[in-house]
């Protein structure tokens, strides 16, 4: 429904006492009207910012959060299409009552806003705090672009190098499902992860040329004999093993040989309930970019992973692409999900929308039909979706946020604030989700908005 065909359009500004809503006038239909709606919507964004800055509205002086103006639609909340995520909260809901003794576990892909495992972070620790601690979960060892962890350590000899990214691709374009891996060919080359655990897991890749690698826990190996990873043909493999003690440990691999090397990622993880989050960031990437992947490759990750929930946050970066239209990202971003769903047909899917971005007017101005998009991707695709956008307020939102210290002054990203807001806001979301989808379970208790 467009903004003039509504009964009344208003703007609403949420002071220390309460919400104060400004009407206006009901419009009908016309060509002048629909040219004059961005124009007002401009003219009355400065009017209000800058008469509440000066003068202040009474009594009230500071703005504490803004809801849109003119916008196209009002804000959305909640988690929409949320039956399709039935069951992700069959596993929350057996591992709550003791049915299910092994982690949930989610995987959570995107682009920088993921990578910095902020957002998500507070997510998992949100998870974890009302479904027990499940372990890190996937990582990769020398990753650049992941905030330090509390509990986990990780690092590399010199000799290792990240593929996927900073123009180092392999012709191959075997990644792991955080669409990096860690290559070496040289001997005594170290890669380790220190986190607690009872359970791990190793990725990497067997090819042509390969060579040998030992794999350590606390210092001792885990294998009879070296592991050999020459192969005639390119392919991604695991290797599990276990601990009798759930406490911190280090996994280690150590090249034995030259010959090419290529770590995927590890995992640590309890043999207990709970949740395991993995993160699968990458700075500036967009949802296309795991269409490039190896997808027998990347099939062969996901089914040994056995995710519960797949979560997909991509938008920010190809909203500015020359060329993009609405019509043709729902076509890809629904063949993606759908690839992921033929992957991992027992998982649940969810895509999360980007937050507003103001940096550039192209942005704001294709924001809204980025949401659409998205939204009848996931429609499309059988997916559950969350708009982060419309969860900070709609349009104008980031300049509303970075005023009040939770956007960054780039317009583009949130500060670690507004990362916890949002994480907050989506928690509320699905645990509200979740507990009408069983109704005759106990619920979690539900954040108040500020």
């Amino acid at each position: 429904m467009s903004t003039l065909e509504s009964s009344g359009e208003f703007c609403q500004i949420i002071f220390k006492n309460g919400p104060r809503k400004l009407w206006l006038a009901t419009l009908t239909p016309s060509s002048e009207l629909v040219m004059m709606t961005a124009v007002m919507r401009k003219l009355l964004t400065g009017f209000l910012l800058s008469l509440f800055a000066v003068n202040g509205f009474g009594a009230d002086k500071r703005i504490l959060s803004f809801t849109g103006i003119f916008a196209d639609e009002p804000p959305r909340r909640g988690i929409e299409n949320a039956a399709t995520l039935q069951n992700f909260f069959r596993a929350l809901a057996d591992t709550r009552s003791g049915q299910r003794l092994e982690p949930v576990r989610i995987m959570h892909f995107g682009d920088s806003h993921v990578a910095a495992d902020v957002l998500t972070a507070a997510i998992r620790h949100r998870f974890q705090q009302d479904f027990g601690d499940g372990g890190a979960g996937f990582i990769v060892p020398k990753n650049p672009m992941t905030t330090r962890r509390p509990g986990v350590t990780t690092g590399a000899t010199s000799g290792w190098v990240i593929e996927g990214i900073g123009g180092r691709v392999e012709p191959d374009r075997i990644y792991g499902p955080a669409g990096i891996a860690l290559s070496a060919n040289q001997r005594d080359e170290r890669a380790w992860v220190e986190a607690a655990g009872n359970h791990f897991e190793l990725y990497y890749v067997r090819q042509p040329g390969g060579g040998r690698v030992d794999v350590l826990l606390d210092g001792a190996s885990v294998l009879d004999s070296p592991l050999s990873l020459l192969s005639p043909a390119l392919e991604a493999a695991h290797l599990f093993f276990d601990s009798p003690a759930n406490a911190r440990h280090r996994i280690e691999i150590r090249t034995l040989s030259s010959g090419k090397v290529r770590i995927l990622g590890i995992v640590a993880e309890r043999i207990a309930p709970g949740v395991v989050y993995d993160v699968l960031g990458v700075n500036g990437a967009r949802a296309s970019r795991i269409l490039g992947w190896n997808q027998p490759a990347l099939a062969e990750v996901l089914a040994a992973r056995k995710p519960d929930l797949i979560v997909l946050e991509y938008g920010t970066n190809e909203i500015t692409d020359a060329g993009w239209t609405p019509t043709s990202y729902q076509r890809i971003l629904a063949g993606i999900l759908r690839r992921l769903h033929e992957a991992a047909p027992q998982a649940s899917l969810l895509l999360i929308g980007p937050p507003d971005r103001s940096d550039l007017a192209i942005a704001a101005d294709r924001m809204p039909s980025m949401i659409v998009a998205q939204r009848r991707a996931a429609n499309a695709a059988g997916a559950a979706f969350w708009s982060s956008y419309d969860a900070m307020g709609g349009a104008e939102a980031m300049n509303l946020w970075t005023g009040q210290g939770l956007g960054q002054a780039d317009h583009v990203h949130l500060t670690r604030a507004g990362y916890k807001r949002l994480a907050d806001y989506f928690y509320q979301d699905l645990t509200l989700a979740f507990g009408n989808a069983a109704p005759n379970r106990r619920r979690n208790p539900t954040l108040d908005r500020p």
